[in-house]
């Protein structure tokens, strides 16, 4: 028994002294390293310290890509909640909502190909001066880049000013994936 508590304290104290980095990068809004694998022969990006998955690669970990400081400027809406995934590394798509005050912000990422993403449905909308190619369809802001579709849902203005805000925001995302 007096083994087992020895181990349990030492376990607490490795976990609490290893992840004070993170506790204060929560705190402080700051985003951690992207979760995604470099594909072989390609050089980090700025961003996210990882190559790009744009073609290949472990989707990131959305909440990550993005600060709260970010999310707010973008938006001008304070974050009252984030909604994390809870995904495993490897899973095809990845999410994260920021719940706003008077709005919100959701982000899903996920593999797709351009035959797929070209699939368009008539009520879309081409967006243009965003990624390979976008569109718009209920609000949310559809960007094909590689082998990666970004949907992007800003809701808290007008539908005019909740594009403008997705194209930012795809903006910021696309060279940190």
């Amino acid at each position: 028994m007096k083994h087992r508590l020895v181990a349990l304290a030492a376990l607490v104290a490795v976990s609490l002294t290893g992840g004070c980095g993170i506790i204060e990068d929560a705190v402080n809004g700051t985003p951690a390293p992207a979760q995604a694998t470099t594909p072989a022969g390609n050089k980090p990006t700025a961003d996210s310290g990882f190559g790009s998955v744009k073609d290949s690669g472990d989707i990131p970990d959305v909440c990550r890509l993005l600060s709260k400081q970010e999310v707010t400027s973008l938006t001008g809406r304070t974050i009252t909640q984030i909604d994390e995934d809870g995904a495993e590394p490897g899973e095809a798509t990845r999410f994260c909502q920021w719940q706003q005050e008077d709005g919100q912000l959701a982000v899903f990422l996920s593999r797709t190909t351009a035959a797929d993403f070209d699939v368009m449905i008539a009520e879309a909308t081409p967006v243009d001066g965003v990624g390979e190619d976008a569109f718009l369809l209920s609000g949310h802001l559809y960007v094909l880049y590689g082998t990666v579709q970004l949907d992007i849902y800003s809701r808290g203005g007008s539908d005019d000013q909740n594009l403008a805000d997705a194209k930012k925001i795809a903006k910021v995302l696309l060279p940190r994936v």
